[in-house]
């Protein structure tokens, strides 16, 4: 029979889609998963996975394979850590974020939650990768998991918010998009994914809006907002506290003027249970709560 050491470092390999990602989250050597994984092979008697340059793909027995023992795997496993009598004390809870969301929505959500977090901040691609290296805890991003090693809880839907200066005064939303296209724009990107549906989809019209400042930090972008340098969409936790003190104006009250972006919480599978990560999720969900004011919408970084 298997040990259950060698189903476990199976589990690893075919979540982390590599010999050395799973070597790191069962923190052995490479030759010791490679050992576990060929007698596991040997008792199963069929190739459990193919080896390609870039790691490892499940054969269709390895995918049957971990689709039974994968969720008794995770139980034993967080049976045993519950089992540990002399466990250190926790450190503080390793977060990856970008820094507009951390000051914008993050630190909001926090007071009375009693958790230790350590910030990381940097692009969303690279906070995933050291989610999955095991150097960060957790990341917020608006990207899904990109590998099994990797699961996510949903923690807001974002809108976005249509924001110019308080000063200028937009015509009717049939002529708003030629209107904004003869006005400058700010931005924190120059690909406007969001930006250029917004126009093509709401507004009827191509964007061709000149770029006034592209700055990769949405409170500087809205801050140009208030100073009249220009237009932007923005997410409405980096607008709010703006149109709320009339520094910036909603040029397109009511609606959503597009389809509001998934923010998650992406962390291992082997972590889901930790209580920090569900305490944290459960907060930032709450501070998630639409407001019940003005009735208009907005989100995105690279808008």
């Amino acid at each position: 029979m298997a040990s259950l050491d060698a189903f476990r470092v199976f589990v690893a390999v075919y979540r982390t889609g590599s010999v050395s990602g799973a070597a790191r989250e069962r923190h052995l050597t490479q030759p010791a998963v490679s050992a576990q994984l060929a007698a596991l092979e040997a008792r199963v008697g069929e190739r459990l996975f193919t080896r390609t340059p870039r790691g490892v793909t499940p054969t269709e027995r390895g995918k049957v394979l971990y689709a039974q023992v994968a969720d008794s795997v995770d139980r034993l496993d967080r049976a045993a850590r519950a089992l540990r009598i002399a466990a250190p004390p926790p450190g503080p809870l390793r977060l990856g974020c970008t820094a507009e969301f951390l000051h914008g929505f993050i630190l909001p959500s926090l007071p009375g939650l009693e958790l230790s977090i350590s910030a990381t901040l940097g692009p969303p691609r690279d906070l995933l990768g050291l989610v999955e290296a095991g150097t960060l805890d957790a990341a917020l991003t608006t990207l899904p998991p990109p590998g099994r090693a990797l699961t996510e809880h949903a923690v807001a839907d974002m809108e976005f918010l249509l924001i110019g200066p308080p000063d200028w005064s937009p015509p009717t939303p049939a002529a708003l998009g030629a209107w904004l296209n003869a006005r400058p724009w700010v931005s924190s990107s120059v690909e406007l994914p969001v930006t250029r549906r917004l126009f093509s989809q709401a507004l009827g019209v191509r964007f061709a809006a000149a770029p006034a400042l592209v700055a990769p930090d949405l409170r500087a972008v809205v801050r140009a907002v208030e100073l009249g340098l220009g237009a932007t969409l923005a997410p409405r936790f980096a607008a709010d506290d703006a149109l709320a003190a009339g520094r910036v104006r909603n040029l397109l009250p009511g609606a959503a003027p597009v389809l509001p972006e998934r923010w998650r919480l992406v962390c291992r599978v082997a972590d889901d249970d930790r209580d920090d990560l569900r305490r944290l999720v459960l907060a930032l969900r709450h501070g998630a709560r639409p407001p019940e004011s003005d009735g208009d919408s907005g989100l995105n970084s690279g808008t």
